[in-house]
């Protein structure tokens, strides 16, 4: 297993994550604002068993789409897409061409949103269950049976090119990943203000959750896995 992460993320979360494949780093880039510069939610996106990786990250991992990543919204969301089961959530209107050929070779049903940062905004538990940040996704998805507990956090935050604490606030979605049963939250769970939901949620869905003492919530938009 190869795990694609943002450099920036602590030495701790990074050593933890090692045991379970191969690091791929992506450094901060120059065409997105410096919080999400190394995201992988940003420059990844993953249908199935295929990924794609924006072209200008020339990192060459793996097919590359057709779509550039712009500085400003919506040009930085084309490939911020999140799929539960068969289901792909985005605003389809700025999805990559060739991630929207894809969903459609594989028969999986779109559910268009507002929120174009889908896949900052979703952590995927399993096929059937998830947690969001958004109003909107959290209704579109109790509405196709996927259970989803719905979480707004004030004490998620993004980092600058250097790796230190802006003011911006980050995502549920960004600030954790799932690998095999456990669900990985990139701080420590005391600072989440819905922690007793989370622990609650995981419980339900036989899930561990693994944390880092003391350590504050950053949101590194995510881990991209790629199956070897």
């Amino acid at each position: 297993m190869k795990i694609i992460i943002d450099s920036r993320m602590r030495k701790i979360e990074k050593e933890y994550l090692s045991k379970y494949g191969e690091l791929i780093e992506i450094i901060p880039q120059n065409n997105v604002y410096e919080e999400i510069s190394a995201h992988p939610d940003i420059f990844f996106a993953k249908i199935n068993n295929t990924i794609y990786e924006a072209p200008e990250l020339n990192m060459n991992i793996c097919e590359k789409g057709d779509n550039h990543i712009g500085k400003n919204y919506p040009d930085d969301i084309k490939y911020n897409i999140c799929q539960i089961g068969n289901f792909v959530i985005h605003n389809f209107k700025y999805t990559d061409k060739k991630i929207l050929n894809c969903i459609d070779k594989y028969g999986l049903e779109k559910i268009n949103v507002k929120q174009g940062y889908s896949n900052c905004s979703i952590s995927v538990i399993s096929e059937k269950a998830c947690i969001t940040s958004d109003e909107g996704i959290y209704k579109a998805l109790k509405m196709r049976n996927i259970d989803c507990l719905l979480m707004k956090e004030n004490n998620i935050r993004l980092l600058d090119k250097n790796g230190l604490k802006t003011k911006m606030r980050g995502f549920i979605g960004g600030a954790t990943c799932m690998i095999k049963d456990k669900f990985i939250l990139f701080g420590d769970r005391k600072y989440l203000e819905n922690r007793e939901d989370l622990i609650e949620f995981l419980k339900k869905h036989k899930k561990e959750l693994i944390d880092f003492r003391n350590l504050e919530i950053y949101d590194y938009g995510g881990i991209q896995i790629i199956d070897t």
